[in-house]
């Protein structure tokens, strides 16, 4: 996902700065590959509030995953962010005041478009590959042929 720098050959370790600032972009769209525990989740969850505070309404904005425990997962911490945001907590390292921040910018959309996504967490649209098909299917069903 990174390539290699002067500053971080020399030290074996991989920034992958630039690709996480890109894949926040949300003008573009982006796969995120990487092994477990490099923060994936966190990053998607960044991309998810920041582009919150770009739609004219949270169902424009839609996260699929594989399993309903990791589309459980995603939509609490996304939830939690916005509940932390709003009581105005602080983050402690980088990732998590950037979360923050842009969990502060979707309130403010949510405050200006009158979304309510603190008392209306289902309008956060996260869902298995399975649920994001069957939900398609049901909207179209002769397109679907089932």
């Amino acid at each position: 996902m990174a390539e290699d720098t002067e500053d971080n050959r020399d030290t074996g370790a991989v920034s992958d700065k630039r690709e996480r600032e890109q894949a926040l972009d949300p003008s573009r769209s982006f796969i995120v590959q990487a092994p477990a525990g490099s923060g994936k989740t966190a990053l998607l969850i960044q991309r998810f509030l920041l582009t919150l505070s770009y739609v004219s309404r949270p169902e424009e904005v839609l996260a699929i995953t594989f399993t309903k425990k990791a589309a459980s997962e995603m939509h609490e911490r996304i939830y939690g962010a916005l509940v932390r945001a709003e009581a105005g907590t602080v983050g402690n390292d980088e990732n998590s005041r950037a979360e923050l921040d842009y969990a502060r910018a979707a309130l403010e959309r949510s405050s200006e478009l009158g979304w309510d996504l603190v008392e209306n967490p289902a309008r956060l649209q996260v869902q298995t590959i399975d649920s994001f098909s069957a939900a398609l299917a049901r909207r179209m069903p002769l397109m679907s042929k089932l």
